[in-house]
């Protein structure tokens, strides 16, 4: 494939990927290029460049490429140069045509002639590329700093308060679509206000509670709320000896989830004393060669069975939520969380009520989760990796597996009289 192509291709490729975010929901996308540092080769420009990409994820609100990697496959194959001085127009072309995007931040960071060592000379432009009938400069400043820390303490700061519209050092901005979908999308828990149940047992919920899974009716029980006897209420009641041990737990049935999109939960709850979390646990299907048999055993392994294989549901990610409150007194907890995992792929999702810590009386009601942001175009497109802890992936450590088999191949090899 010639050059020209290859250009083409990876423009057409940057133009369908923006086109699945804008299908998705109505975030503006922003491009994060590398700075121009030419005092040394681009190697600071990229890590201004890389920052900035990452403070972005990090705050949310815009759709933005999967890394920046991308953003440089984009440059490099179309031969875009990008510097301080590139005129708007170019730019827009680069922005809206080249990556099918809304908005473009780009700049130059150089060593200051003369200056001492940390001393820069800086600039950083931001553009909304999408406004009509002229682009909207959000950002534009040149700068000599006084030391480095203040490129991204506080130019880059002073330009994401002024995307973000907000005050500078104020608090993050609400999320407009997030609150949005918030008020409209559906609950994934639709029976969470408890008000359908068949024979004590609530819609969505399962027919048994507690660390040893038994019926519902004594440590986990469906029943009216004390003085208001039209609600329904999930009610825990137990002892010091179960509360300072195990605790007492409650699932709801699985629903569907998308890694890398943000959900919110809600619940009210009360407690006369036993400490109070809820659990939001993920789970992805894996591939296994054994069936549950009786008493949940493996079947067939007694007798070396073989078993075709099967799918079983492994749990992946979970939220943890600590919920704090007055006692005797109905609160409200809101939380927001993002099911990801750096190999497996969330897909389905329960909610796990607890309480522990001493005997009382905990109810939980009016239990609400719903997406509030969708996953941007790419994410879970990542290359897996052991942990989040990790940067090295599954593939390299594989590659590194291949290369030492190698190498110990070779040395036997030449061992050999």
């Amino acid at each position: 494939m010639s050059a020209a192509a290859i250009g083409c291709a990876a423009a057409l490729g940057a133009m369908l990927w923006a086109a699945a975010a804008a299908a998705q929901d109505t975030r503006k996308v922003v491009i994060p290029f590398d700075f121009e540092s030419r005092f040394d080769d681009g190697r600071y420009g990229q890590m201004v460049g890389d920052s900035i990409w990452k403070k972005l994820e990090r705050q949310r609100g815009f759709i933005i490429p999967e890394s920046m990697h991308d953003v440089r496959h984009t440059c490099r194959t179309n031969n875009l140069k990008i510097s301080a001085d590139t005129p708007l127009e170019k730019m827009k072309k680069i922005v809206t045509e080249d990556f099918g995007a809304d908005i473009g931040i780009w700049g130059s960071v150089e060593r200051a002639s003369g200056a001492r060592f940390d001393e820069y000379d800086l600039t950083i432009k931001c553009v909304d590329f999408s406004t009509k009938p002229q682009p909207k400069v959000i950002y534009d400043k040149t700068a000599r700093t006084n030391s480095v820390s203040e490129i991204p303490h506080l130019y880059v700061q002073e330009m994401l308060d002024a995307l973000y519209e907000r005050t500078p050092a104020g608090p993050p901005p609400i999320d407009a679509f997030a609150e949005e979908n918030w008020k409209k999308n559906p609950n994934l828990i639709p029976w969470g206000d408890f008000e359908t149940a068949v024979r004590g047992v609530p819609k969505g919920w399962e027919p048994v509670g507690g660390q040893f899974r038994e019926p519902l009716g004594r440590l986990v029980r469906w029943t009216t709320e004390e003085g208001n006897p039209r609600n329904h209420v999930i009610r825990f009641t137990f002892d010091a000896n179960v509360g300072d041990n195990e605790g007492v737990m409650y699932y709801s049935e699985p629903f569907p989830v998308e890694a890398y999109a943000k959900y919110r939960f809600q619940c009210r709850w009360r407690t006369n004393g036993p400490t109070c979390k809820v659990f939001i646990k993920c789970y992805d299907t894996l591939q296994t060669e054994y069936a549950a048999g009786p008493q949940g055993k493996p079947a067939g392994t007694s007798k070396g069975t073989y078993l075709p294989t099967v799918q079983q549901m492994r749990e992946v990610y979970r939220a943890q939520m600590n919920l704090k409150g007055e006692k005797n007194t109905w609160n409200v907890h809101t939380e927001d969380f993002t099911p990801k995992h750096t190999k497996y792929t969330p897909r389905y999702g329960r909610v796990m009520l607890y309480a522990y810590l001493g005997g009382g009386v905990v109810e939980f009601d009016d239990i609400v989760l719903k997406q509030i942001v969708p996953p941007s175009p790419g994410e879970g497109l990542k290359e897996s990796k052991p942990s989040l802890a990790t940067k090295i992936t599954d593939k390299e450590i594989e590659e590194n597996k291949r290369r030492s088999e190698e190498a110990k191949s070779k040395a036997k090899e030449k061992g050999k009289p």
